[in-house]
C-alpha cells in the first residue's frame, strides 16, 4: 500500500510539472508583457529553452534553422543581461539560465560538423561573458555615498 501511495505521488509531482512547463511562444509573449527582472528571467529561460529547439533542429539536419535559432538564444540572453542589469533584480536566475544554455549549447557544438561550430562557440563565449558581467555586479564592492 505504502509503495503505491508513493508512485501515485510521484506520477502527480511529475504530471503537474510538466503542466507547469511553458511552451516557447508563451514565454516569449510573457517575457514582452513583463517588467524588471521578471522580465529578465524570462527572456534568459526562453534563451535556455531555445537551445533545445536548437539541437533538435540540428539533430533533424535542418543547420541553418539551427543557426537562426541560435542567433535568437543570442538576442534573448542579451535582452535578459540587459535587464537584469539595470533592473539589479533577480541577476543570480538569469545567471543560472545563462550557465546552463552555455552548458547545452558546447553539448550541441561537440555533435556538429566543424563548418556549423564557429557560430556556436562565438555564442558561447558571448554567454560566458554575460555571466561574467552579472556575476561581477552581483560581488562588486558597495558603492558608499560620498557626503
Amino acid at each position: 500500500m505504502r509503495k503505491f501511495f508513493y508512485t501515485v505521488m510521484i506520477l502527480a509531482l511529475s504530471l503537474s510539472a510538466l503542466a507547469e512547463k511553458k511552451t516557447v511562444d508563451q514565454l516569449k509573449a510573457e517575457a514582452q508583457n513583463s517588467k524588471g527582472g521578471h522580465q529578465a528571467e524570462l527572456y534568459a529561460e526562453l534563451a535556455e529553452r531555445l537551445v533545445e529547439v536548437a539541437d533538435q533542429q540540428f539533430t533533424a539536419g535542418d543547420s541553418v534553422k539551427g543557426q537562426n535559432t541560435v542567433q535568437d538564444v543570442l538576442e534573448n540572453a542579451t535582452r535578459a543581461h540587459d535587464v537584469a542589469i539595470s533592473s539589479q533584480k533577480r541577476m543570480k536566475q538569469v545567471e543560472i539560465h545563462l550557465r546552463e544554455s552555455q552548458r547545452q549549447l558546447e553539448n550541441v557544438r561537440r555533435t556538429l560538423a566543424a563548418v556549423d561550430r564557429p557560430p556556436l562557440e562565438a555564442v558561447e563565449k558571448k554567454l560566458a561573458d554575460y555571466r561574467q558581467d552579472l556575476l561581477n555586479e552581483m560581488f562588486a564592492p558597495k558603492k558608499r555615498k560620498m557626503l
